[in-house]
């Protein structure tokens, strides 16, 4: 399936959606009319995307759903009272950055659909040492990248990852996915500790993450 095809069966039925950093606004404009959504608030941080949503808003016949607005990150979006959000196709660490500096998304409430470009490791890191649990973990594939998708929610709990879990994942829905997504970390992994030997650089943590990687491509 495609990012937005998994997005979107994430979404709780008939939910409130908010969509950060919503480029061309597809999420919210595809999410109305499936009836995924209710109603949507998206926003993005530049006024070009912004436009071109507003236009194709306009398109849809969906102004008087979707309300748009030149925001960064969730600032604002609480007026709105959403029951699921999603921050899509940014790196990792903006999303947890963004997450961090709303503090009204700390509630069970609210369900979190992210899908990290780059650095899902320190996403999942800061999700799970701050109270959000990780509730399902889904795969895309579309234009020969393979991009991790997590649903997630504030439940006050901890959460324990091994080092390449917080890499990859665990419990995925996707199962005929999940080789690639092994074999596309093992050889990142594998990448990593030549540059590291050719420079003299001890690699023993990521030889550790390494080995545990192809253990469980192994045996999945």
């Amino acid at each position: 399936m495609k990012r937005l095809d998994v997005i979107l069966s994430l979404l709780p039925r008939g939910c409130r959606l908010a969509d950060i950093g919503c480029d061309h606004a597809y999420i919210p404009i595809s999410a109305l009319q499936s009836g995924n959504a209710a109603f949507a608030y998206a926003s993005d941080v530049r006024k070009g995307p912004l436009n071109r949503a507003e236009k194709n808003v306009e398109a849809a016949g969906l102004s008087d759903k979707i309300a748009l607005r030149l925001a960064n990150g969730l600032d604002g979006a609480e007026e709105f009272q959403p029951d699921a959000i999603v921050i899509a196709g940014m790196g990792g660490e903006l999303i947890a950055e963004i997450i961090d500096r709303a503090p009204f998304v700390r509630t069970k409430k609210i369900t979190l659909i992210l899908q990290p470009m780059t650095c899902a490791d320190e996403l999942r890191k800061y999700l799970i040492n701050n109270g959000f649990e990780i509730e399902r973990e889904r795969l895309a594939y579309e234009e020969k990248h393979i991009y991790q998708i997590m649903t997630c929610r504030f439940t006050n709990s901890a959460q324990t990852y091994t080092a390449a879990e917080l890499e990859v994942g665990r419990d995925h829905d996707d199962k005929e996915l999940v080789p690639a997504l092994y074999e596309k970390h093992i050889a990142k992994y594998e990448k990593i500790i030549r540059g590291k030997a050719k420079a003299g650089i001890d690699a023993q943590k990521e030889r550790a993450v390494l080995n545990e990687l192809r253990n469980k491509y192994e045996n999945r």
